[in-house]
């Protein structure tokens, strides 16, 4: 609460044409008006102010908090500081059925620091109307402090916070000069996801082509431009969006450009941090400068295009590697919302060719190609990159830079029968027997070959899976949810069970996930949630296939994983194998160790 000395001064300043002893004339007869055993002079004369039109919630320099104040026990904070930058504002659906909400961020920062600053609802109308701008000072009340991106401390404003640019005789009155609070140039390999406000001194490496794409709330059309950016730390992708997309179309290898007012992010796998620079960014280009960059010729991000490969012949940190295939499954899109209020929207398939499938996900505005897609159309697919799949294995992903191509002319594959490709592993493991697998091998990926001696029968093969990211799905009376994605309205089969393969040195349980499980069961997670509904056990499927399983001999890919005293094998492939040829590569095999 302000004091009475305060308040006058405050009146005064917004109402010069009242003197002293008219401010306090008036006190006086509002304390006779509401009774002066009620009401004293403070609050007397803040009644006073308001009726004048005077706004009292400005803080004074002594009252006012820093960005080095604030700490997760803060409570109620008021903040002074300029804005530095500003984002969108972004439309959401609430989880909760509640309708349509808004978000938006922007930066502010004093002599002591920067911090995050995220607007609710009628709050984001600051930005969407213009009200507040870059370099505004700006008066925070009632925000709350939580834990953001990166694990940052962060500032929000819901219904009940107010924001308020200053008048310049205000910020005067603070005695702070707010032109200190520029950043110092940071370095690449100091990045890390959810800064803001990050200035950068980078050499330009490579410049990717600018792309253009609509945005699904308004329709309106965007720009993308991609930069490599070195320093004598790293290299770093740095992503300009739509006029700095632009103003760096005709950016040239070698330039030296300084930003400012940048933020970071993870790239859309979550595998690598980006600089993102927005409208609220700084660029000064052609610095006269030198820096000592690293050679990142090497470098996955900007490595040489690999050009066609088979399936089989995918590895986790291919980059720029082109793919065609015939669709094999096409599984419904997943829409989304990220932590920090962006929605997005998610596709996969699996696709297959001569030498195996692999699951290729489509991101975003690269789901609309795909709309219309079917199975056993072939899609070709340029300047994709390759990343490790949940449970194992590899997955193909569509990148920003990646060209689509649908049932292209002359495709070798159009014929392919997708049904005769076996589930192949992406790389070739060491081959060892179940008795040599020790301590030293936990987390190693392995191959052994043996007989299925053992079902586990006890539970249900399926569980229901999230088809955006294949995390197990919770249920709910009303339906599932991901603990990452939300609701789910149309959950996806998927299987997970486990066998004991023996090759007479010793036994191992092996656990099968996916389609490397269908594939041994032979019958896929769909036609086993079916029997399990009309038959109502959960172990059916299993029950009728155990005559198709053990007994086999198979040769299988996986991760060695360390459970009690014993081990498992967690599979990213099999095959079956033939007998006559495993006993004739064993025979080579101890001929070479006996010399």
């Amino acid at each position: 609460m302000l004091t009475l000395e305060e308040t006058i001064e405050l009146i005064l300043k917004h109402k010069p044409d009242y003197e002293r002893k008219d401010i306090l004339a008036m006190i006086e007869e509002k304390r006779e008006e509401l009774g002066r055993e009620v009401i004293n002079d403070e609050s007397a004369s803040m009644i006073v102010a308001r009726e004048l039109g005077v706004d009292l919630h400005q803080i004074s320099p002594k009252a006012r908090q820093r960005v080095e104040d604030i700490t997760e026990a803060t409570r109620n904070v008021a903040l002074t500081a300029k804005v530095v930058n500003i984002g969108t504002v972004r439309t959401f659906s609430r989880k909760d059925g509640g309708g349509e909400g808004r978000v938006a961020n922007i930066v502010v920062s004093d002599e002591t620091g920067s911090i995050r600053v995220v607007l609710w609802d009628d709050l984001t109308n600051a930005i969407s109307e213009d009200a507040v701008s870059v370099g505004d000072v700006i008066q925070l009340r009632g925000a709350y402090v939580k834990r953001g991106l990166g694990d940052a401390l962060e500032l929000n404003l819901g219904r009940l916070a107010q924001i308020r640019v200053l008048e310049d005789y205000e910020i005067d009155d603070l005695g702070v000069d707010f032109g200190d609070s520029a950043t110092e140039d940071q370095k690449i390999s100091d990045l890390k996801e959810g800064l803001f406000n990050v200035s950068l001194k980078v050499k330009i490496q490579r410049v990717f082509r600018l792309s253009t794409f609509t945005r699904q709330r308004d329709g309106s059309e965007g720009k993308v431009l991609s930069i490599i950016g070195a320093d004598e730390t790293g290299a770093v992708r740095l992503v300009f969006w739509d006029d700095k997309a632009a103003e760096m179309e005709d950016a040239e290898e070698g330039e030296i450009i300084h930003l400012r007012g940048v933020n970071t992010r993870l790239n859309r796998d979550g595998s690598e941090v980006e600089v993102h620079i927005g409208r609220a960014a700084s660029i000064v280009r052609n610095l006269k400068e030198k820096i000592d960059a690293v050679d990142v010729e090497t470098s996955r991000e900007v490595s040489e295009p690999l050009g066609m490969k088979e399936i089989i012949d995918l590895t986790t940190g291919m980059w720029d590697v082109d793919i065609e295939g015939k669709v094999v499954t096409v599984y419904d899109t997943t829409d989304f919302t990220t932590k920090d209020g962006r929605d997005g929207r998610v596709k996969n398939i699996i696709l297959a060719d001569r030498s195996g499938k692999t699951r290729v996900t489509f991101w975003n505005d690269d789901v609309d190609k795909i709309e219309d897609i079917k199975e056993e159309d072939i899609i070709k697919i340029l300047h994709g990159y390759v990343k490790e799949g949940f449970r194992g294995g590899v997955e193909f992903q569509v990148g920003r830079k990646a060209e689509i191509q649908i049932n292209p002319k002359g495709s070798k594959l159009k014929n392919l029968d997708v049904s005769q490709v076996s589930v192949q592993p992406m790389a070739k493991a060491s081959r060892f027997l179940i008795g040599d697998i020790d301590d030293t091998m936990e987390g190693k990926s392995v191959e052994i070959c043996g007989i299925v001696v053992n079902l586990s029968q006890s539970i249900s093969p399926i569980y229901q899976a999230c088809p955006s990211c294949s995390k197990k799905l919770d249920e709910l009376d009303d339906g599932y949810v991901c603990k990452s994605c939300g609701k789910i309205d149309k959950p996806e089969p998927r299987m997970l069970y486990k066998v004991s393969v023996d090759d007479g040195s010793g036994s191992i349980r092996v656990t099968l996930f996916g389609k490397v499980g269908e594939e041994l069961l032979q019958m896929t997670a769909e036609e086993a949630n079916e029997m399990i509904k009309k038959t109502g056990k959960g172990e059916q499927p299993l029950i009728e296939n155990a005559d198709k399983v053990i007994g086999k001999y198979i040769a299988v890919y996986g991760r060695v994983k360390k459970f009690r005293d014993s081990f498992d094998l967690s599979a990213s492939g099999f095959e079956f194998a033939d007998p006559v040829r495993e006993i004739k590569r064993m025979k080579e095999e101890i001929q070479k160790e006996v010399g």
